[in-house]
Parts: structure tokens; C-alpha cells; sequence
């Protein structure tokens, strides 16, 4: 009897396949993973899943519109498929309590050297464009690091840390941790940012840069404040990495450059993180060109905006380069 998990859209090891995996290799099953690496910047062609000769099929997508190019062929009455995944129609699905409880089979994923995992799950913020409030509540704490750890290296998902009560407590064990290289990879709230708790995490064995996110501008004087406690403990430029959010109806030049440009001013560096609404808007190619810039922060830190430009595009006309409100500027 064989069970197919299909990976639609992951770029991680996907935690809730390799639960399912556990599960039902331990009821004699044969587990075979199908990883299908669509991405939501392609462009839509189908991909066609073959269903027969499973008893079941699970399938787990994470960003929205990718299961869209996903065609499941030979499916039949006896073949149990199931989909979930925040990119499904159902994001409230669960895992049964007696798979959720399965430890994670990292062989499905055997060119995997690092662990992923989360320690807490929720959110105490409700912001606009983020469901995770809406899909996993109030914050709580799931998982001890020790539960977590299969390698010399992990990233824990978690989307808000800094907000456990007892995350002081738990960065004390992390630092103990000195042969495990760690990172908090979905990124930490800056305004949660305190003494204390900036030295611990300046004490880890890190891997990377340190995120965190600077959503809007109306944040920046908080965002000051606590990048400054931060960098008492963690002085190297370019260490800490900010997500810049972008969304068409925010303005480019007094918002999401400002944003961008605070971050070179500041010695950190940006992640540009779009809305998928700004591919269909008619800043596209402004879009794209801050992507292209801000997030290789090789050419970041060493080429303005403009410079980057010019070589992205050298035409003679100046009007062909920029767009409009770029020669308004101020700063």
C-alpha cells in the first residue's frame, strides 16, 4: 500500500508532509514525496499529478494560487486526496492531534541539513495583510527547542517570539546551545526589542542576518528607537536585515523608498517583500527594480538607486530609466 505527498509550492522541508510521513510509515506504508516547486511568480501552466496506485493522497500548499496549476489525473472512489495548507480554500484544516504529535521524517527530504521547526504558534498582532492570526489564533507555546532540533543547524518559523512570555528563559537555553547554528527565520518584532533580551540574541551561535520587519512609516520612530538598542549588542553593519512590505496602495516615493532608503542609511539591510497585487499594478516595473536591488545586498550596499538604474537599463533617455515621481525627491 502506498501513500504520495505532493510538496506543491514549499521551499523548505514541509513539516506537515513529513509528519504524514512518520504516520504512516509507521503503519506499514510506503511513503513517496512528490515536490512540484511551483512558484506564485510563475507563470500559470498545469502540472499534472498521476493518483493511481495510491491509497491516499495529501497534498500541502502554502502560497495562494499555486494549487491552481496542479491537475490531479486517475483519481477514483478509493483514493483518499486531501489538501491543505494556508494556500488551500480551507485554511482552518488541522492535522489529526496523533500525526500533529509524529516527529518529522527529514528522509523524505534527504538533501536537507537543517532543522525547521516552530516553537510557538499565533500571534499577538492583527496586522492587515498577514492571516496568521486568522489561521492559528492567540500566541502560544508549542515546542521546546530540544523537540526541534534534528541537525547542526535550524530555523524556527516562529512569526512572533519576542512575544512569549518566557522567551527570556528560552533564549538562555538557546545560547547554551553553542554547536547548534540557529536563525529566526520568518523574522522577530523590533518593537519588542529590549535590553535584555537583544544581548541574548546577540549571544547565539546565529546563522545569517537577524530579521526583522519595518512594515510602514508610521513605524519608523519605534523602529529607530529599538535598532539602536540593538545594535549596542549587535554593531556589525549589514547583520540585521529588515522585510521592507510592500502593497500598490502604498506610496512608493514617501513610504516604501523612504523605507529603503532609511535601511542603507542605517547600515541594514532590506528585504523587499511585495504584495501579489503589485504584479498586476501599474508600477510593475518599479517593483521589480527595487526587488532586483534591494535584495542582493551586494549591489544594495554599493550602488544607489539610481546607479542601479542606469546599468538596469542604460538608454539615453533619462525618462526611460526612471519613473516619474523619482526626480521629486527630496532626499
Amino acid at each position: 500500500m502506498r501513500v504520495l505527498l505532493v510538496d506543491v509550492d514549499s521551499t523548505i522541508p514541509n513539516i506537515a508532509l513529513m509528519r504524514l510521513s512518520t504516520y504512516w510509515k509507521q503503519s506499514g506504508y510506503e511513503v513517496i514525496l512528490l515536490k512540484l516547486g511551483i512558484s506564485i511568480y510563475d507563470k500559470p501552466t498545469t502540472v499534472k499529478v498521476d493518483t493511481s496506485g495510491y491509497s491516499a493522497v495529501y497534498v500541502s500548499t502554502i502560497f495562494k494560487g499555486t494549487i491552481d496549476n496542479v491537475s490531479f489525473e486517475n483519481v477514483n472512489a478509493d483514493t483518499h486526496l486531501d489538501i491543505g495548507g494556508t494556500g488551500s480554500s480551507d485554511i482552518s484544516k488541522r492535522l489529526l492531534k496523533l500525526i500533529e504529535d509524529c516527529n518529522c521524517d527529514y528522509s523524505i527530504y534527504p538533501e536537507c541539513d537543517t532543522s525547521v521547526g516552530f516553537i510557538s504558534r499565533g500571534c499577538i498582532r492583527n496586522c492587515e495583510f498577514c492571516i496568521v492570526r486568522e489561521k492559528e489564533g492567540n500566541l502560544i507555546q508549542v515546542a521546546e527547542p530540544h523537540d526541534i532540533i534534528r541537525h547542526r543547524k535550524v530555523k524556527f518559523l516562529d512569526n512572533n517570539f519576542l512575544a512569549l512570555p518566557n522567551h527570556i528563559s528560552l533564549l538562555q537555553d538557546l545560547v547554551e546551545m553553542r554547536e547548534t547554528r540557529m536563525q529566526f527565520n520568518q523574522g522577530l518584532d523590533i518593537r519588542l526589542v529590549t535590553e535584555e533580551n537583544a544581548e541574548l540574541l546577540s549571544k547565539l551561535n546565529y546563522m545569517g542576518e537577524y530579521f526583522f520587519a519595518f512594515d510602514s512609516v508610521a513605524l519608523q520612530s519605534i523602529v529607530e528607537t529599538k535598532l539602536a538598542v540593538l545594535k549596542k549588542y549587535i554593531p556589525k553593519d549589514w547583520k540585521i536585515k529588515f522585510f521592507i512590505y510592500c502593497h500598490p496602495k502604498l506610496s512608493i516615493p514617501d513610504d516604501v523608498y523612504h523605507r529603503i532608503l532609511w535601511c542603507k542609511e542605517h547600515r541594514v539591510l532590506p528585504y523587499f517583500m511585495r504584495h501579489q497585487d503589485c504584479w498586476k499594478s501599474t508600477d510593475v516595473r518599479t517593483y521589480n527594480d527595487f526587488s532586483a536591488w534591494c535584495n542582493q545586498p551586494g549591489v544594495f550596499k554599493h550602488h544607489t538607486y539610481e546607479q542601479f538604474c542606469l546599468k538596469r537599463r542604460p538608454q539615453p533617455n533619462r525618462a526611460d530609466v526612471f519613473p516619474g515621481w523619482f526626480g521629486t525627491l527630496k532626499y
